[in-house]
């Protein structure tokens, strides 16, 4: 199921912003390299956006990732903690996959945390999903930890199979997208270097 509190909070943040910078759908579609339509869902809350996505927009928008999950976020406090147990912990879901941002209070840092619970391959037969698991690149550096479960990641067109406690750290510039193996969705740990997108 979809988490609309959390995905409407970063589809407003997101919207406030691409409103406050003067640009219409299309521009920040151009400057992203995502498509007009794919924008206006995540602004409506209907969408999730992927972490390639997210990267995209925060570069072609000038802010950090952090933005979109907290618009307040300004000064850069000393340290984060994020408890599970807190409220609004829970991933930001659309149904396919899970996105939870680790580290949203803290702007302006070199790595961009998060906990990733990709989708099922089968999920390819849907449209919808086709977008949500499509190859992804960005600039910076990617490390990959599988916290639970077992995934698949096809990278630069070699597929490798990771299982629980394996680590898997790569050029975030090759092409790759990741899915689940077994019966439940897995885990995994997403750090991402400091990195500029450049807006196309």
């Amino acid at each position: 199921m979809l988490d609309v509190s959390r995905t409407a909070g970063v589809g407003l943040n997101l919207r406030r912003l691409r409103a406050a910078k003067g640009l219409t759908l299309d521009r920040l579609a151009s400057m992203s390299e995502l498509t007009r339509g794919y924008i206006s869902l995540v602004e409506r809350g209907l969408k999730a956006p992927s972490i390639a996505a997210l990267l995209r927009m925060a570069a072609a928008l000038d802010v950090n990732v952090a933005y979109f999950f907290d618009s307040k976020s300004s000064a850069a406090p000393r340290y984060t903690v994020h408890r599970h147990q807190e409220e609004g912990a829970d991933p930001m879901k659309n149904g396919s996959f899970g996105l939870m941002a680790l580290a949203a209070a803290r702007p302006h840092k070199s790595m961009e945390p998060f906990l990733f619970m990709p989708p099922f391959k089968s999920s390819r037969n849907s449209t919808a999903a086709n977008e949500t698991i499509q190859r992804a690149f960005h600039s910076g550096e990617e490390m990959l930890f599988v916290v639970s479960g077992r995934v698949a990641i096809e990278l630069d067109g070699e597929e490798l199979k990771l299982e629980k406690g394996d680590c898997l750290y790569f050029s975030g510039e090759m092409p790759h997208q990741v899915h689940s193996l077994g019966r439940q969705k897995a885990e995994v740990l997403v750090v991402i270097a400091a990195g500029r997108t450049e807006p196309g």
